[in-house]
């Protein structure tokens, strides 16, 4: 339970973890909810976390009324594809169903897709034995710990594309098993590229496709992706990370030939592509088969078929290892439990 004078930093870390939150007046009346997706919308906006967290509330919650019964909870979970609903009784919460309760109200069983086929060329000599996802991290290889978070979204089955050191995965990580999932390898002749790699899966999948590079160490709750792709709707959702690059020089801030002022080196913030995806199905058409294809692409060709994508800012720890340097920065992070 959230209280309306609490900031946006006060209440990430709450709601991020049960992925739903409740803003109650002093007396117990629901003021508003707020998802790990509105938290996720603002960050897209570069919402700053000393905001009041009413700021970023529904004040126009979804809730069901304790004398409907739980079926009018579970109707609005369907419906409205939300995380949780609010349970009142003369306005004041009694109770918060979640999508957890009601069976089949959820995003359908998804697939996952681990790029695992690059050389990890920035690596080296790193990577002159070790296949870059096979580096340790801990006690844990970088894909084992990403599969493991895979299993826990509920990903029982995992296709390795595997090119470079192809052999080395299959002895290291055998059936999946170990980790909780089935797990089976997409041998590429030659570099697909991660969209192009797509085309080689034997069957067509059923529900939601998870597609991730293999090389990446995150503390991101899959289900977190998995939920806020089901809610909104789209064919693909492309996770993000804020990057901010720093402008040496002062900006010229001007209209036409007018200028209006000098930005004395200002900070740039982007989101930009964190090398994980969720794609519907039946997006998978739109592949060529056995064809060197990017991500870019492949959005590119969705976009023009008028379909939707969305952003999914990812807002806990995320590292692409692209040095010695920083794969040892990345060790002392996981490995200690160092959080800066």
């Amino acid at each position: 339970m959230l209280k309306p004078d609490a900031t946006v930093g006060d209440v990430l870390e709450q709601v991020r973890e049960n992925g739903f939150g409740v803003v109650l007046g002093d007396d117990g009346e629901v003021l508003g909810t707020v998802d790990d997706g509105a938290l996720r919308r603002a960050a897209l906006r570069h919402a700053s976390l000393d905001l009041p967290v009413m700021t970023v509330m529904s004040g126009q919650p979804l809730v069901a009324d304790a004398a409907d019964g739980d079926a009018r909870a579970a109707d609005l979970l369907r419906s409205y594809r939300v995380r949780a609903v609010p349970v009142v009784e003369r306005g004041r919460l009694v109770d918060v169903r979640t999508l957890d309760e009601v069976p089949g109200a959820g995003p359908a069983r998804p697939t996952a897709v681990v790029m695992v086929g690059g050389r990890g060329e920035r690596l080296r000599p790193l990577t002159d034995k070790v296949p870059k996802p096979l580096l340790r991290i801990g006690p844990s290889s970088i894909v084992e710990r990403l599969i493991s978070s895979l299993a826990a979204a509920g990903v029982e089955d995992v296709y390795l594309a595997v090119n470079y050191k192809a052999d080395d995965f299959d002895k290291r990580l055998g059936d999946g098993s170990q980790l909780g999932v089935r797990l089976q390898y997409v041998r590429e002749r030659e570099p697909l590229h991660t969209a192009g790699a797509l085309s080689l899966l034997p069957v067509q999948p059923s529900g939601p496709v998870i597609v991730t590079n293999g090389d990446i160490v995150t503390d991101l709750d899959f289900a977190r992706l998995l939920e806020y792709h089901w809610h909104h709707g789209g064919a693909i959702t492309v996770a993000g990370v804020e990057h901010r690059t720093q402008i040496p020089y002062g900006v010229l801030r001007s209209v036409e030939h007018h200028l209006l002022e000098i930005d004395e080196k200002p900070e740039r913030r982007d989101f930009v592509s964190a090398g994980m995806y969720v794609l519907q199905p039946e997006v998978l058409r739109f592949i060529p088969p056995d064809t060197r294809m990017g991500m870019p692409d492949l959005i590119a060709d969705v976009l023009a078929e008028g379909l939707p994508v969305h952003v999914f800012p990812v807002l806990e720890r995320w590292f692409d290892i692209g040095s010695p340097e920083e794969f040892e920065h990345v060790l002392l992070q996981f490995a200690t439990g160092d959080q800066e």
